[in-house]
Parts: C-alpha cells; structure tokens; sequence
C-alpha cells in the first residue's frame, strides 16, 4: 500500500523547488507576450512538462498547453494558469525586468504559470510514486486579458475545445497584493463580476457655436445623458445588490467655435447576477433615451463580456480544508467580492470551482502596494511555493475525499 500524501509533504516539496520557481517566474517575466500570441511561453512550458515525463497536447485555444498527469483511478481535477501579458511599459528596474518593449507581465500571469510548473512537478513526482489518487489536467490557458477577433478568450475557446471535458473540480489561483504573503482568500457563490462594455453615439446636429438655437448640440445632451445615467445604479438597483456603470471615454468636437454632429462614449458594466446584468443593461437604455426628448437621438451597442466567476461551494470548502493545513485556518480567509472580471468563470461554469487570491505583499513595504495593471507592479517572491502547494494540494484533497 502507498503512502498516503500529506498536505505539509507538499509544502515541503514546493519550498525545496523555490529556486526553480522563481527561475522560471523570472524568464517569462523577461519575455512577456500579448494576447494569443504567447509562442515562446508555451514553448517553455510543453518543454518543461515533457521533461518531467508529462504528457502534453499543444495549440489548444490557439497557443495554450494543456498536460495529463495520470495517476489512480480517482477523480479528474483541472488546474489553471493564465500566460498572457499587457501592454505596458515596465518600469521596476530589476534584473529581470521585461526585454519586451512596450510589453510586460503586470497582472501576475508569469507567476501563475511558473506556480502551476512547480505544482506539476510535484503532482508528476507522487503519481511516479504511485500516490496520486487521480488524474490532473493541468491547463495552461492563453489570452485571459483581452479577446480576438471573435470576441473569445482563452478560457471560453479551452472550454468550447473540450479542455475541461471530464474534469470534476477545477482551481485557479491569482495573485493578489492586497494580502500578505502566507494568506489565500476565497469565498464560496459569485467572486468576480461580470464584465460588460457598451459603445454610445449621441446623435445632435452640428452648427455655429454662437448660434445653439440652430443647432442640436451633442456636448449638452451628453452632459444630461451622464447624469441619467448615474441614477441607474442609485435609483434602479437594488441596494442590496452590487453593480457599476463606469463611462470611461468621451470625444466629440474639434474646435471651440463649432457644434459637432455627435458625441462618442465608451464604457462598462459590472454585476453579480443575470438578474443585475439584464437589468442594469436594460437600463442604461433607457437613460440613454432623455436626448430623444431634447431633440437628439442615440446607437448604444453593449458587448457582453465575461459572465461573473462563480466559486462551487464543495470546491471552495476542498481548497480551504487542503490550505488550512499548509498555512493554518487564520491564513485562510474569506474574499472580498471584486469588481474585476476573470475569463476563469467560464471554467468554473464547465465544472464546480474555486478561484482563489493568493497574497504576494511583502509586509516589509508597509502601506504601499503594487497593484496589478501598473508599471511598477512586483510581488514578494516567496509566495511562489505557496502557490504551487495549495494547487496540488488541493487537488489532492479533492481525489482524496471522493475516490
């Protein structure tokens, strides 16, 4: 008879691979790659895994890596990394800082695949041993940050590719600097939003600025437009339930004597429930609708983005129950909902899930923190183990308890 695979094992085993954690954290990091075309990345990780004896299926959705670690006859757990970076010019001045101009790893996805590497080797290690209760689906995913030209991303084409067919439970990890290094936080029903865009013209018709009478000015119906719209959330929503409209962008006009034809506005929508979405689309609509009272008229398009991410209570309560071993329960802690939204809500919608953030602020830097989306964005390394155990050790936790 095997072993049986203690939580604390893993841990172990995931410090002892720090070195080689951080080394590969550090090449991607070196060499970051937009949407779908993260080539040399998955490069590195087929070349990784096939090294270790694992078995790979390579241009899943485009140019993600998916690998097969077999081992009992246990369930299928998927586990989840993104590869992709964004287009930012990095400014932190380390050794290891972007060769990529204009390009850099700002939201963490180097650690999150350099993690799932170091959780594969460990997972590799105990099915060699013969004291992997299951199979582990390791899928590296391209393109979380944006979409192509199809409006997909990473995680919704790994899903329509039959990525997650037969998985049981599926987890992602994300790195967060809002927690400390040795805390992860989740929380069990919706996590993330959804994430909306919509596109407004404001339809007036243009003339001399000295004479408004003869004119329907755009300017003026957008500014009465923004204010109908800000009563969306605050008088058509339930208080109780979360929900944004943010206009992020507005042109119109190029000179200051003239009264343009139009106005353009950009901006997004965000919600925790179909309820909340259709509503809030609904009306934005109809706010929108104040300028045919005025005299003007509007197209509003609204881009559906992706659905909220959604955590499966059994595969939050696995994962608390596997990182309260490694860390113990007051690391462990419950999750803010976040604004934000993940392309991993399409994974967790194929199969019970559990997204989870992963603190990677060094307590050292006090008050200041390097949040995700910015040029100085940079984590405390030593929470790189810690990914990659509570990723294997979660997915053992889940074979274990239902083999």
């Amino acid at each position: 008879m095997s072993t049986p695979v203690t939580k604390q094992e893993v841990y172990m085993r995931a410090q002892q691979l720090q070195e080689r954690i951080r080394a590969w954290r550090r090449d991607i990091h070196r060499h970051p790659e937009l949407t779908f075309t993260e080539h040399r990345t998955a490069s590195l990780v087929n070349a990784t895994l096939t090294d270790l004896g694992v078995e790979t299926e390579t241009e899943v959705a485009k140019t993600g890596v998916v690998g097969y670690i077999r081992g009992g006859d246990g369930p299928v757990v998927g586990l989840r990394a993104d590869m992709d970076a964004l287009p930012i010019t990095e400014i932190n001045g380390t050794p290891f800082d972007s060769e990529n101009p204009g390009v850099m790893h700002a939201c963490g996805h180097d650690s999150h695949t350099a993690m799932l590497l170091g959780a594969a080797t460990i997972l590799k290690e105990l099915a060699d041993q013969g004291r992997l209760p299951g199979t582990v689906r390791l899928l590296f995913q391209p393109s979380e940050e944006a979409q192509d030209e199809e409006g997909k991303s990473g995680g919704m084409r790994m899903v329509e590719e039959g990525a997650l067919d037969g998985v049981d439970a599926v987890f992602g990890v994300h790195v967060d600097p809002t927690h400390d290094v040795g805390y992860v936080a989740t929380r069990s029903g919706p996590m993330m939003a959804a994430a909306d865009r919509f596109e407004l013209v404001i339809h007036g018709s243009g003339g001399h600025a000295a004479r408004p009478q003869a004119a329907v000015d755009p300017i003026a119906l957008s500014g009465v437009v923004i204010g109908a719209i800000q009563q969306v959330v605050s008088r058509r929503l339930d208080p109780l339930e979360p929900g944004v409209i943010t206009i992020g962008a507005i042109h119109g006009g190029q000179a200051n004597n003239v009264i343009p034809d139009s106005v353009t506005m950009a901006g997004t929508i965000r919600s925790f429930s179909p309820e909340s979405r259709a509503l809030l689309q609904t009306e934005l609509r109809k706010a929108c609708g104040v300028v045919e009272a005025m005299g003007g008229r509007f197209d509003l398009t609204i881009y559906s983005g992706y659905p909220p991410e959604v955590n499966s209570p059994e595969a939050v309560e696995t994962f608390q129950a596997a990182a309260t071993e490694i860390l113990g329960s007051d690391h462990v802690v419950e999750s803010e909902q976040i604004m934000g939204a993940e392309d991993f809500s399409y994974m967790a919608q194929a199969a019970p899930g559990c997204f989870v953030r992963l603190g990677v602020h060094d307590p050292a830097w006090g008050d200041h923190y390097y949040m995700v989306h910015r040029a100085d964005f940079r984590i405390d390394e030593d929470a790189l183990p810690i990914g990659s155990a509570v990723l294997a050790a979660a997915a053992i936790e889940w074979m274990e308890s239902r083999r």
